[in-house]
């Protein structure tokens, strides 16, 4: 099992994470999934670990929408691809290419291909997750919680549907008529980025601006979700987890928001080895379900401290 920096990104987004492969591991890269340059993946998975289907996990990368690439999940894949999941870095198109819901629509089409080629590539199409770092996890959280919806389905493979089994999301933007206001008061870059998202100031754009909100969608057919984030996040501040948490609870559906005191937004504290456990355990819970499958307990806020730096 790989140790280190496995979640997060205490690197900027868009530099590539060049470790050396490890020995055993396969990765299928630029894996078309629809027709767009962009919409290409990297499939990591260990060799001869097992002749049954591999689970999935799909990572998103971070960025504000803007930047970030595939390669951004390279050390979060050999973790997982070690404990015997298929991972898919997914590249999707940025709002220097389209804008919102088109990134949305990518990372659909690509569970969607996923899917459809699921027997070709040995992966259980009934058991995939996702993750996704800040604007990586404000895309998983939608795609979870759009379970119920055949909206934004675009592409190829629709005839597959892209529901997912679980959802973690690290401190991913969720209500950004919201975070835009913050942003604004705060003289941070954030707010031009939302505004790149969705074609402006979301409280002049409600479509967008609601259809880019993933606590509006939970419904009962949404996966359990892991949260996490720091309370010293100056970017995506901590309410923002705290309305998808609140959602999810209202709507019976099973979640987790940890809180790391003292962590900002990305940063060590978040590749921490209990971090990365409560990560494992998650994934591990649904899409490796045992007999009796394991019990992920009641929905709850939990927290630890970051290490001192």
């Amino acid at each position: 099992m790989m140790t280190g920096a496995a979640f997060g990104q205490d690197v900027a987004a868009g530099t590539v994470i060049d470790d050396p492969t490890p020995a055993g591991v396969v990765i299928r890269r630029d894996l078309s999934y629809d027709q767009n340059p962009s919409q290409k993946l990297d499939l990591y998975y260990a060799m001869g670990r097992t002749t049954q289907p591999r689970p999935v996990i799909i990572y998103l990368h971070g960025g504000g929408w803007q930047k970030g690439s595939k390669a951004d999940g390279r050390r979060v894949a050999f973790h997982f691809a070690a404990q015997g999941y298929a991972v898919a870095c997914v590249d999707y198109r940025l709002t220097g290419e389209a804008a919102f819901p088109a990134q949305l629509e990518d990372v659909k089409s690509s569970v969607r291909w996923l899917r459809s080629n699921a027997e070709r590539l040995n992966l259980d199409r009934d058991h995939i997750g996702v993750v996704g770092i800040s604007a990586g996890g404000h895309l998983a959280a939608l795609t979870g919680a759009m379970n119920s919806t055949r909206l934004f389905e675009s592409g190829g493979s629709m005839e597959q549907h892209s529901r997912v089994q679980a959802v973690v999301d690290f401190f991913g933007p969720i209500d950004l008529n919201r975070l835009y206001e913050y942003s604004q008061k705060a003289g941070s870059p954030q707010a031009a980025e939302i505004a790149q998202l969705i074609g402006g100031d979301p409280h002049r754009l409600p479509v967008p601006a609601h259809n880019s909100n993933p606590s509006l969608f939970i419904d009962v057919e949404t996966p359990p979700f892991l949260i996490i984030h720091g309370d010293n996040d100056a970017i995506v501040p901590l309410e923002q987890s705290r309305i998808l948490y609140d959602a999810a609870v209202k709507n019976s559906i099973n979640a987790r928001l940890h809180v790391i005191h003292g962590a900002g937004h990305t940063g060590p504290a978040f590749v921490a080895p209990d971090i990365t456990a409560i990560v494992d355990r998650f994934f591990a819970a649904i899409l490796k379900p045992g007999d009796p499958p394991v019990d992920l307990g009641a929905s709850a806020i939990t927290e630890s401290q970051a290490a001192p730096q």
